[in-house]
């Protein structure tokens, strides 16, 4: 492939220009004489006798500098380091010369000198958890660095002694002296500090990347209505972000629909990433690592999501000793389990949860609800340089709804199996290789019996409409680091993929069905996709960070053939010790087409892959974001963006929603989306204080030229405003309270008048709405409490208690059916999904 061999050529020339410097001759072994003298003077002099020659303009050189050479044994890099600091000049190896040449910024201190690689793990002790972005401050030169993901450092410094300072949040920092005078591989490890919260300032550096992150240290930020704390919940806090419960639970970012939301479980795509409609998340807090949100800004590696993507690493299990949680509430027990199989050498991680059924949520929603996961991972040490992971997930969902004359069924569950094997591969290069195999199933039903009619005596036939959908995703993909020094790093890799999906089949029947085998057989829809990327990193001390790269997409499905280059560009300055902006360019696409209903009510969604028809969605979009941190806690976030998105698939507008066929495609047009707004979040902290104000203006769009005139529209998820405040208190010693407000406006509505279970019936143009009209604003309140029992020994205690939704809009953007007549007609109902609830929880850790 033409364009694999050009990508990968890329990567090989800026790999090989760097590392040009710190080439052969510069490692040149000599005595040199002992002398002083001018710059210009002393290069000639060196080159006539350290057996290497030196060619250079004295033009391009500051000759009035003076130097003084010691006598002794040393390489040629070190005295060029010494006589050209400071000059703006560069030094490069040609033809068996060193030539130094004209430039516009001055050669750093200790370029030229010969450097050591100083790599390895960043740890936690007692069970030797990678830690993901922590910070290593080097001194002298005070200069920071960060893990990756995976724990993994790379420090190339010239030989001497250093001190290296280590820190990161939810651990206490730790300061460790290094005499470099080889290439050396160290593992780091950090002590964990739980109480009281530990704060780590690393000070002030350019970002990697804009992504968001918030680790399982802070997730206590968000308690969710199990009363467990939920740092994945903790997302819908941050500025433009907001969920649609009647969408499966799937988060809304900038104006995005529900499929614009990817989620990945250890670099795994989950097809439906929440349990009870968004409200826990796919995966408890125990086994969670990290947890890291991109919108403002898309590294190179990623595709299809093309409003956010969220990465959910989970922990790889305590390498040294047995340690675990249980969770015991009024709706849901839980469990985890960690430790060695062999110490040192292979670890387990386990945790499971399954909630209490209906008679517990009785008077809790006006569903019956139940959810369940299982979630295990094996962690192999393959020996210093090379580790081996399989985790494998599990999660089932099924909520359904009885009321006088309708019934509502929706059940779906994921089913995820990931093989990583992460590898240092010799001093320099990072590689993580995974194989991944997802699948989802998903089951709506909606099923009307019409009440009595005066004077018939008897009931209409009742009928039910039946939907099953699934998907099968496989994929194979390399990501590959090289740190070829502190100031430059570059990243490139690959990615095999192929997916099967069966939209929506529908079956009307008499009952409402739920077993895949009640449906009849329909044409798959497979797709093939190989993508390769390059992106290269470069900083410029602790100021600036430029980050640039480009994807590549190949892509089939069944005779379409298309391929794509999206170029990603991300900057980071700081502006002073307190203050950095970053500005980012992102051009990504996305495969799978969600087609979202523009009606309301729950799952009205439909997955269908990009083909000659419905071309691959491309969103192009630009964002300016600014930072303050101070030293009182203090830290303030803005951000403006503006995106448009081409390609985008919409139902047509007098199609009927609840019944689809093999020729679903004939009802789907395509169109043009813009969002647009501004983001701020502050956060504040006191010695007993927590503080979290998040605020979103925003403007959603959607156009084509075949609904409404070809003029645009504003679209189903355009929330006009949308707030979050959170307050946190700690009252005593192990006693914290938190208050959370959420607000937004409402969602704009289009409703049709009826519905007709005729299976090829069109909605005439007299039922259908003219324009969508806003709905109702939605407000909600939460109330926690969490309490750490003091105790001595391994076992520790707390309890939690809190109310969740105590004040919440009674319209939740939800239909119901009143069938009065042979019409089913469908007026706007109110309907609440999650009423006032109560919750205790006891969780016991050891």
């Amino acid at each position: 492939m033409p364009i694999s061999r050009f990508i990968l050529a890329l990567a090989g020339c800026f790999i090989l220009s760097e590392s040009a410097a710190q080439g052969s001759l510069l490692k040149t072994k000599f005595y040199c004489r002992a002398t002083s003298g001018k710059t210009a003077a002393i290069l000639r002099e060196l080159s006539g006798y350290c057996g290497v020659a030196i060619e250079f303009s004295p033009s391009s050189l500051d000759t009035t500098k003076k130097h003084n050479l010691a006598a002794g044994r040393t390489t040629l890099g070190a005295v060029l380091d010494k006589i050209l600091a400071g000059q703006y000049v560069t030094v490069a190896e040609r033809n068996n010369k060193i030539i130094i040449g004209k430039s516009n910024i001055p050669l750093p201190d200790g370029y030229l000198l010969e450097k050591y690689l100083l790599y390895g793990y960043i740890q936690q002790e007692s069970g030797l958890e990678p830690l993901p972005f922590a910070s290593i401050t080097i001194m002298p030169g005070n200069r920071t660095i960060q893990s990756n993901v995976h724990g993994f450092y790379s420090l190339n410094l010239p030989p001497g002694q250093y001190i290296l300072t280590i820190s990161f949040s939810g651990t206490s920092s730790k300061t460790v002296a290094v005499d470099l005078q080889q290439n050396t591989a160290m593992n780091l490890v950090l002590s964990p500090v739980l109480l009281p919260e530990v704060q780590v300032d690393a000070g002030n550096l350019p970002r990697r990347d804009a992504a968001v992150k918030l680790d399982r240290y802070k997730g206590g930020m968000y308690s969710n209505m199990l009363g467990e704390t939920d740092p994945v919940r903790s997302m819908y806090l941050l500025p433009g972000n907001t969920e649609s419960q009647e969408s499966g639970g799937k988060l809304l970012v900038r104006g995005g629909d529900p499929g614009q939301s990817m989620f990945l479980l250890d670099g795994n795509p989950v097809f439906n990433p929440a349990h009870l409609l968004g409200e826990v998340s796919i995966l408890g807090n125990t086994s969670i690592k990290s947890v890291l949100q991109y919108k403002n800004d898309f590294p190179s590696r990623f595709s299809g999501g093309l409003s956010s993507i969220t990465a959910i690493n989970t922990k790889e299990g305590n390498m040294e000793h047995w340690s675990g949680e249980a969770d015991l509430g009024l709706s849901s027990l839980a469990f985890a389990l960690e430790g060695p199989l062999k110490q040192q050498r292979t670890a387990m991680m386990v945790s499971a949860r399954q909630s209490l059924g209906e008679s517990v949520y009785h008077d809790i929603f006006t569903y019956d609800a139940n959810f369940g996961d299982v979630h295990l991972k094996l962690t192999h040490l393959l020996n210093r340089q090379n580790k081996l992971m399989i985790s494998s997930y599990i999660g089932n969902d099924r909520l359904e709804l009885t009321q006088d004359n309708s019934q509502y069924l929706h059940r779906w569950n994921n089913t995820l199996t990931t093989v990583n094997w992460n590898s240092i591969i010799g001093k320099r290069v990072f590689a993580n290789t995974a194989f991944n195999y997802s699948s989802y199933n998903n089951y709506m039903s909606i099923m009307y019996t019409p009440p009595f009619e005066g004077g018939s005596g008897g009931l209409f036939e009742r009928a039910s409409l039946n939907n099953y959908s699934s998907g099968k995703r496989y994929e194979g993909k390399t990501d590959i680091e090289i740190t070829t020094n502190d100031h430059l790093q570059h990243f490139f890799g690959g990615r095999l993929e192929h997916t099967s999906i069966q939209h929506y089949r529908t079956l009307l029947d008499s009952d409402l069905k739920e077993d895949a085998d009640d449906f009849s057989n329909s044409a798959s829809l497979p797709f093939s996709d190989i993508m390769l990327y390059y992106e290269s990193a470069f900083r410029a001390g602790n100021r600036w960070l430029l980050r640039a790269g480009v994807h590549f997409n190949e892509y089939r499905q069944n005779t379409f053939h298309y391929h794509s280059f999206q170029p990603r560009i991300f900057s980071s300055f700081v502006i002073d010790k307190r203050q950095r902006i970053n500005v980012a360019y992102t051009h990504i696409g996305q495969l799978l087409h969600m087609i979202t209903s523009p009606y309301t009510g729950i799952d009205r969604e439909l997955w269908l892959p990009a083909n000659e028809r419905l071309q691959p969605a491309e969103n192009r979009m630009v964002n300016i974001g600014y930072e303050y941190k101070d030293k009182q806690s203090l830290n303030i976030t803005a951000d403006v963006y503006y995106k448009k998105i081409r390609n985008l698939a919409m139902f047509a507008g007098k199609s009927n929603i609840l019944y689809t066929t093999d020729s679903t495609e004939k009802s789907i047009v395509t169109g043009t989306g813009w969002s647009y707004g501004a983001e701020a979040a502050i956060e504040k902290r006191f010695n007993k204080w927590k503080m979290l104000l998040s605020y979103t203006l925003s403007w959603s769009w959607r156009r084509s030229d075949s609904l409404n005139k070809g003029e645009k529209l504003p679209y189903r998820y355009d929330r006009r405003h949308n707030i979050n405040v959170l307050f946190g208190y700690q009252a005593l010693k192990d006693l914290e309270i938190s208050l959370l407000w959420h607000f937004h406006t409402g969602d704009f509505i289009t409703l049709p008048a009826l519905i007709s279970f005729k299976p090829q019936e069109s909605f005439s143009g007299s039922n259908m709405g003219a324009v969508p009209f806003r709905g109702t604003v939605y407000n909600r309140m939460n109330l926690n409490a969490s309490y750490r029992i003091p105790t001595r020994g391994r076992f520790k205690h707390a309890v939690g208690s809190g109310v969740h939704a105590i004040m919440q809009s009674h319209e939740q953007y939800m239909t119901t059916v009143a069938t009065t007549s042979r019409n089913y007609t469908m007026p706007l109902y109110q309907e609440q999904l999650f009423r006032f609830n109560p919750y205790f929880n006891y969780k016991l850790s050891f």
